[in-house]
């Protein structure tokens, strides 16, 4: 009996082992090694591309020459404006005398009123102008709005 056990134990063992070779085929078989793949390490210098910063679009501002005119004996182009389409606070007024071929600016804060916004009274010093015929034009400009005035004639004596 005693061998009949150790024959059985035997053939167990064996069947055991041979049913792994059925389950895993290469088991035990070379294996190809494998081929060391080549990456490059190098990391490439990212390149800027420029982007343009669109402009927000603004609403437009409706700017109205109220009056422009030389004060003598102050020795200055006065310029008062408005703008008519709304009222806000926080934009700035640019009035601009161009003739003989050289343009002058001045900039002013500006405050809301009741139905528009006021630009603060704008005045050149005469003694920067070119003397004879010119144009006075105001732009108006603030977070929300922007707008161009029509030109009004102004001669300096």
């Amino acid at each position: 009996m005693k061998n009949l056990r150790i024959a059985v134990l035997a053939l167990v063992l064996a069947a055991s082992v041979s049913g792994c070779s059925l389950l895993y085929p290469n088991m035990g078989k070379p294996t190809d090694s494998p081929t060391p793949t080549v990456t490059d390490t190098d990391t490439p210098e990212p390149t800027e591309t420029p982007t343009e910063t669109p402009e927000p679009t603004k609403l437009p501002a409706t700017v109205e020459i109220m009056d422009a005119y030389v004060d003598t004996q102050a020795g200055v182009l006065q310029v008062v404006a408005q703008i008519t389409n709304f009222s806000e606070d926080g934009g700035t007024c640019t009035a601009t005398f161009t003739g003989g071929d050289k343009s002058t600016s001045v900039t002013v804060t500006s405050e809301s009123n009741a139905s528009n916004t006021q630009c603060k009274t704008m005045e050149i010093p005469l003694g920067v102008l070119a003397k004879g015929a010119g144009v006075v034009t105001v732009k108006y400009d603030s977070a929300v709005h922007s707008g161009l005035s029509s030109g009004t004639s102004v001669v300096i004596p």
